[in-house]
């Protein structure tokens, strides 16, 4: 048997066109942090994220590497939880969790490489096209709404649901709402992404009620994800379809989302959770339930995994560089269909992910 030979991770910071408010946060360039895994016969695996400024690789070179080194590469669920229990004393959740993610994800690509198959074969998923959601702007104070719903609706054609952000002036999202929904293609929903920017209930709600009618899809992440009972009175009271968990590292977050009729789609992000070997058990758990789920970004993962999938405009968008370094992947029709390529089906640009150390 050979195991796991080689850890080697890279960042790339990419910067954005115009700085992206969304909540609190203001984004004003997109840091990627990437692993590319391999086993004793060479046969490799790739996985990157959204670092969100965080020093991921270092977290994966001093805390997770050395305990996926030797692993089998026929089991990844295998070394996960050696990843887990071996950084236990500073991980479990946080930042730890993301990296045990990021390597996991490399792990299973090469599984499937191994096997020569789809990971979505390996995981049983089926390659039905899964739904789809393009994020597709980020409204801004210097551009009327007119101007904002027009660029989206240049891309909405096919997509199941299109995405944009909060901006916090209850005048100009009612009238961009208003116009995304009464001229959205049928059949094409509209999401409005919060980005935890309430700070509770009553101010979600007074907000809201400030929108007129609104004819949402989904209304994404209100609260902070472990206000579960804030989440579910914001749902109870304005009667929208509720959905909650992007960047959750801790299971038993989106466990109490469901338990507590917070969410009508869960919300998950498959490196924030760690890796396609805890999606896999709360995918399921969550089908037990009768929940469906939405996959946070990472699109290329995520559509071997059976479930909704997110992701930004292909060939270039001014919010995430991502797809342009991201050579292979999903079919993008409207509804995304999964790679057949053997394991996860892409590779990460060479050029924007120096593994090997060449450019330094």
């Amino acid at each position: 048997m050979t195991g796991i030979a080689r850890i080697d991770t890279a960042t790339a910071v990419l910067p954005l066109p115009a700085p992206l408010q969304l909540g609190a946060m203001t984004v004003t360039r997109r840091e990627y942090s990437a692993v590319r895994a391999a086993d004793a016969e060479g046969v490799h695996g790739v996985a990157y994220c959204l670092s969100r400024e965080a020093p991921m690789a270092e977290i994966v070179d001093r805390l997770v590497a050395a305990h996926a080194l030797g692993g089998d590469p026929d089991d990844p669920a295998s070394t996960w939880e050696r990843m887990l229990r071996g950084s236990a004393i500073v991980g479990r959740v946080g930042l730890v969790r993301r990296a045990i993610g990021l390597v996991d994800i490399a792990l299973w690509d090469i599984a499937a490489r191994r096997a020569g198959q789809p990971l979505w074969r390996m995981l049983g998923a089926g390659d039905a096209p899964r739904s789809s959601m393009l994020v597709a702007a980020y409204p801004t104070p210097d551009r009327t709404p007119r101007a904002v719903a027009d660029e989206v609706l240049a891309q909405a054609d096919g997509w199941t649901n299109v995405k944009i952000s909060r901006l916090p002036d209850p005048a100009y999202m009612r009238e961009l709402i208003g116009i995304l929904g009464r001229e959205l293609p049928a059949g094409t929903g509209l999401v409005v992404d919060v980005g935890f920017g309430w700070r509770d209930a009553d101010q979600a709600l007074a907000e809201i009620a400030q929108w007129g009618d609104p004819q949402l899809a989904w209304l994404e992440d209100p609260l902070l994800p472990e206000d579960a009972a804030g989440c579910a009175r914001i749902r109870r009271e304005s009667g929208l379809t509720t959905s909650v968990g992007d960047e959750v590292t801790d299971p038993a977050v989106l466990r109490a989302l469901v338990e507590e009729e917070a969410v009508d789609v869960l919300r998950l992000d498959v490196v924030a959770i760690g890796g396609v070997t805890p999606a896999r058990e709360m995918i399921a758990w969550a089908a037990e339930r009768g929940v469906p789920v939405s996959g946070h970004v990472y699109s290329e993962v995520t559509a071997h995994l059976g479930i909704g999938v997110e992701t930004f405009a292909r060939g270039g968008n001014p919010y995430d560089p991502a797809p342009a370094f991201v050579h292979g992947g999903p079919r993008y029709d409207g509804l995304v269909v999964p790679s057949d390529a053997p394991g996860l089906g892409f590779e990460l640009d060479p050029a924007v992910f120096d593994f090997d150390g060449s450019a330094a």
